[in-house]
Formats: C-alpha cells, structure tokens, sequence
C-alpha cells in the first residue's frame, strides 16, 4: 500500500471515530449526489495526492459506514442483524425480525452502488438476544469455567459457545447447550477447538 493510501486509510479510521482531526478533509461526502462525490473524490486527491482507485474506495467506504448508520436507526425496532458482505461490490445484509417485507435498495457510491439486501422472519432483535445473554453470562461462566469463548452470530440468530475438546467440557456441554437454549430463548450451538488450544500465546 502506498503512502497516500496509508493515509488515506488512517482519514477514514478518524473520520469514523468520536474525535476527527479538524486538519484534514472528511471522508465522507455532503450527499449521495454524483456531483457531491466527485467533489470528494477531487479534494482528497488534491490534500493527499492519492489515486483515484485508492481516494474512491476510501469515499465509499465511508458511505458504507453511514449507510449502516442510517439503516440501524432507521429499522432499530426490528434489527436482527446486519453486516457487510463486500465478495462482490458493496453490500449491506440487514436482518430483521417479523414476516413484513422490505425491498432491496440501491444507493450511488464512489467505487460503484451501494446494495442493501434485507433479510426478514428473524424470531428476536440484535438488542433482546444481547439483553439475555448478558442476563445468563454469570451461569454459562461458572458452568463452564473452561469456556474459551462466545458470540452472538446475527446472521444466523444463534448464540455460538466454544469450548476445548475435552472429556469434561463433552460430558457436561450438550446439556448445558439445552438449559441454556431454553433460558435464552434462541438457538446455541457449540464450536470444539483442540484441547491444547491456548486463549492467548504464551
């Protein structure tokens, strides 16, 4: 990576954060308009003597970042989930609770469009899954004081628990996973990792 890509990089980390630094152009355009990210484009180019592929990826990325902004307060009582899925193009997955639809959208971007598929029939929001795992942290650790590890995966809607592949945590894990699912509300499901795996380098 060049060294105005470098920086440009490190625009986009400040940009994003609660502190920008008043020094440098803001990534982010006024609006979504082609002539509002032209302009961007042109004044990173000209503070940074960045490229134009490096300038425009920086530009949409933080589109990205307030697209995702704008989707979280705009579907808040509904969020199940949503992440980005960049494979191909820019993409936004939003996951949402209740069976009502919600049409996909396309927004203009500096790098090419911005999608947003929605994924609807999620059972329970983002927040209510996080309100009642953190209601149940306390058991799961004094259960499992081997545990290795736990997340909440909001594409699938499941709690995913991992542990070391051992006798004891195999012989104890399946029923804890059962109590817990019940005491949850949603699916758990268990990731074994080797059981010399260490939590950290030694």
């Amino acid at each position: 990576m060049t060294l105005p890509a470098l920086v440009l990089a490190a625009l986009l980390q400040s940009g994003a954060g609660l502190m920008p630094d008043p020094d440098r152009p803001s990534p982010f355009p006024t609006s979504d308009s082609e002539a509002d990210i032209a302009a961007k484009v042109a004044e990173l180019r000209a503070f940074f003597g960045s490229s134009e592929r490096d300038t425009r990826n920086t530009v949409a990325t933080a589109q990205q970042r307030a697209l995702i902004e704008r989707l979280e307060a705009r579907h808040a009582a509904r969020l199940a989930g949503i992440w980005v899925d960049n494979a191909r193009g820019w993409n936004v997955v939003v996951r949402l609770t209740g069976a009502a639809p919600e049409a996909d959208e396309t927004h203009p971007g500096a790098d090419g469009p911005q999608r947003v598929h929605y994924i609807t029939g999620a059972a329970m929001t983002e927040a209510e899954m996080t309100r009642r795992l953190h209601e149940q942290r306390d058991w799961l650790r004094a259960q499992l004081p081997d545990l290795f590890g736990y997340s909440l995966d909001v594409k699938t809607g499941e709690l995913e628990v991992e542990l070391r592949d051992t006798p004891a945590n195999r012989a104890t894990a399946a029923a804890l996973r059962d109590h817990l699912q019940v005491q949850l509300g949603y699916p758990v499901r268990l990731r074994w990792y080797p059981a010399t795996t260490r939590r950290n380098p030694p």
